[in-house]
């Protein structure tokens, strides 16, 4: 698998979305159906009468998609079969995948299945669009969900006798991260906080997770560009491959989605070496509107 320095995004066998009820929801597909062969488009059962939802399923099926609409696991078996599908016919597809408004969970299962399936010299170029700065919901935000993004994704702690450490990808909810640095309470942690020069998400991110940045050594705290996937990449691998030789490593991607792919895609390389970990409210927060800004792209070759 080969993490490529420039995206792919000329023509592609099918294309996958998500619907949700931002508007951003249809951004890439504005720019990208009439370049796939076929475009589904997968939903969601909760948070249907919310903000855009159903405007933008409106937009889709006016547009001759496939839409499916159904609960989580189900949406990934359909999305896995569609594209096992595909491979009947097409050797080495060309795949689109747009992750912006796709929970962590269905965007890892996603991922990690066209990792697995896709035969060597297909390519999947992965879509995120950066909305414009939103502010950060008021007050600590109910978790309800901690452990693996995915089971397939668990791995292996190694040695009991090794020492712990623990990788964040931050976002700008209020001590989101702290409560599993708490938790875990690892041997070494580290952060790595977006930066992103269209908007203040990075003073809010800094803002909002002060107490454990401040009880991280300031040389374990990195920035990265969030519109720069491939440089993202190559500076987590390279901590990840330092890390998993010398302690228990877990990675656990809060923040932009698209830290949240990259991350997948290490844990699938690396496997059964990183973990990586989700931190979820289960569909619980307030629905907040989020307009896109700037798409994100970046492409893997299998």
């Amino acid at each position: 698998m080969k993490f490529n320095k420039e995206a792919y995004e000329r023509k592609f066998d099918i294309a996958i979305y998500g619907l949700g009820y931002e508007s951003r929801s249809t951004a890439a597909f504005k720019k990208f159906s009439i370049r796939a062969k076929k475009n589904i488009v997968i939903g969601y059962e909760t948070n249907k009468e919310a903000v855009r939802y159903n405007e933008n399923k409106t937009y889709f099926l006016d547009h001759e998609v496939l839409l499916f609409e159904n609960d989580c696991t189900s949406i990934i078996k359909t999305v896995r079969d569609t594209v096992l599908e595909l491979l009947k016919d097409v050797e080495n597809p060309k795949i689109f995948l747009d992750i912006t408004v796709m929970s962590r969970h269905r965007m890892a299962s996603i991922i990690y299945n066209l990792l697995s399936d896709l035969k060597e010299k297909s390519l999947v170029t992965v879509c995120y669009n950066l909305s414009y700065f939103v502010e950060p919901p008021e007050g600590i935000q109910p978790v309800k969900k901690l452990g693996p993004i995915i089971d397939e994704l668990c791995g292996d702690l190694g040695s009991l006798s090794m020492p712990t450490s623990v990788v964040f990808g931050l976002g700008y909810e209020e001590h989101k991260a702290l409560g599993v640095y708490n938790y875990y309470d690892a041997d070494y942690s580290y952060a790595f906080i977006p930066q992103n020069q269209f908007s203040d998400f990075e003073s809010e991110v800094r803002k909002n997770n002060a107490p454990l940045l401040n009880a991280i050594s300031e040389k374990n705290s990195f920035t990265y560009d969030v519109t720069n996937p491939y440089a993202t990449y190559v500076d987590l691998k390279s901590l990840m491959i330092s890390l998993t030789d010398v302690s228990r490593t877990i990675l656990v991607p809060l923040g932009p989605k698209i830290f949240a792919a990259i991350s997948v895609i290490l844990g699938k390389e690396l496997h059964p070496k990183l973990p990586i970990w989700r931190v979820s409210s289960l569909h619980s927060e307030e629905p907040v509107e989020r307009t896109s800004h700037k798409e994100v792209l970046f492409s893997v070759t299998i």
